[in-house]
């Protein structure tokens, strides 16, 4: 059986700043920004999946940085987009890291 390109990909994640005034640094994957955003806009997955018709299953393997569900890159980079609109932040630092966590170089937006 062949198996997915981005399913056999380990995330990479990039480091932020802790927002607690602690100078650690905490990894922040592209999954966890999404989960993140949702959080911060006050929806479960069920709210965001009836807004963006995005099966909810996909949205939670999303977030746990598991976008082979996603029917491909192309297919991922869209419902990123949408899952940002939907929860009013910018997409495109979220697409770009997308791309540097699954191991490609970032597109021209």
């Amino acid at each position: 059986m062949k198996t997915s390109v981005l399913a056999s990909l380990r995330p990479r994640v990039r480091y932020v700043a802790n927002t607690f005034g602690n100078e650690e640094l905490e990894p922040v994957s592209v999954g966890e920004r999404l989960k993140q955003a949702r959080v911060a806009a006050g929806l479960s997955v069920d709210d965001l999946a009836d807004h963006t018709k995005i099966r909810a299953s996909i949205i939670t393997a999303m977030e746990h940085d598991d976008f082979s569900y996603c029917g491909g890159v192309t297919y991922a980079r869209g419902q990123i987009r949408s899952l940002a609109k939907a929860l009013r932040t910018d997409a495109v630092p979220i697409i770009v890291e997308f791309e540097i966590q699954i191991g490609m170089p970032p597109s021209a937006l």
